[in-house]
């Protein structure tokens, strides 16, 4: 809030990863404009080496359920979720240590979201994307782990829900170019828990009740935690975030924090933060997850609709590769 400017302003995650509610709309909607047309020119292309009566049935079937932006929206934030399951599981196999986890889980989630918007779904889906931010994100936050250690657990996981595919080393190591590239090579992520827990050690020296207190900073990271899956690590500051959880866990525990917001800030300042807070949490609070059953039917559509360009199931990729071998990645987000 003051007017010089502050260290969060002079990082990359602020000066490059930064939008408007209308500029993200737009990007998104642009992107998924660019990706339809990416989809129905590799079907075309598909058409010229296949069977032209399978090749019309597919380009029917593909513009029938090409996905909207809000349904590629519902289906990433359903492998989002999935993220934090995947922290529970490398937990309890001892792979990533409990005062690691929710830097893990921050980065790897911000990676994820930061890719889509260069990247959509057609191209891309989820799932891969998903487990290969994940695996980027240990190595980041010093987490580290060999792939083998990391594959491990995800084949238990589906073998035990009798899964008939098997995630290999390669689906996540054959991925991890292209979303460093679409990354921008920019790896450093701040997310609000470190912020909560500074503003926890401040808020000591302002308020007596110090056992509420604690429960209302533990309680906090329940609601950063609902902060990750919404679009407000685009708009806000991480500290900004982690007020605005406070300030929900505060009121469920009816501790007043606003006393020491007034001894921190002045009067301007402070009408300022409160509007950006009241911002914060009601984006925390009115954000509705993607069910499992709508992620299935939404999955079900994009099976119709991939761009085969990009399909390692589709004849015209087989063909692509049997040509001209294996060709540099190149983000769709750096044409003209």
């Amino acid at each position: 809030m003051a007017d010089r400017p502050q260290l969060f302003e002079q990082t990359s995650q602020y000066q490059h990863w930064r939008f408007t509610r209308a500029s993200l709309a737009k990007l998104r909607a642009e992107n998924n404009r660019l990706g339809v047309e990416r989809v129905l020119h590799g079907l075309r292309q598909e058409a010229q080496v296949g069977d032209q009566e399978t090749s019309d049935m597919r380009m029917a079937e593909a513009t029938a359920n090409m996905l909207t932006p809000e349904e590629e929206l519902k289906l990433i934030d359903f492998y989002l979720k999935m993220i934090n399951v995947y922290v529970t599981i490398y937990r309890a196999s001892k792979l990533l240590k409990p005062e690691s986890l929710d830097n893990v889980k921050a980065t790897a989630i911000n990676f994820m979201k930061r890719f889509y918007l260069h990247n959509v779904v057609f191209d891309y889906p989820p799932k891969s994307i998903m487990l290969t931010c994940f695996y980027l994100a240990t190595k980041v936050e010093n987490s580290f782990m060999k792939i083998e250690d990391f594959i491990r657990p995800l084949a238990a996981a589906e073998a035990k829900r009798g899964s008939k595919t098997q995630t290999k080393s390669e689906d996540v190591l054959g991925l991890e170019f292209i979303v460093i590239q679409s990354l921008q090579f920019e790896l450093a992520v701040h997310h609000p828990y470190r912020a909560a827990y500074g503003f926890y050690l401040d808020m000591q020296t302002f308020i007596d009740e110090k056992d509420a207190l604690r429960e209302t900073y533990d309680r906090t990271s329940h609601f950063i935690d609902k902060s990750l899956h919404t679009d407000l690590v685009f708009h806000y500051q991480p500290s900004q975030i982690a007020l605005g959880a406070f300030k929900l866990a505060a009121k469920e525990k009816d501790l007043d924090i606003d006393l020491y917001l007034t001894q921190r800030f002045d009067a301007r300042s402070l009408e300022l933060l409160f509007t950006v807070l009241d911002e914060i949490q009601d984006g925390i609070t009115t954000f509705a997850t993607t069910s499992k059953e709508e992620a299935q039917a939404i999955d079900l559509k994009l099976i119709l609709c991939r761009n085969p360009e990009k399909n390692p199931n589709s004849t015209l990729y087989k063909r692509t590769i049997a040509v001209q071998g294996d060709v540099p990645y190149v983000s769709d987000s750096d044409s003209d």
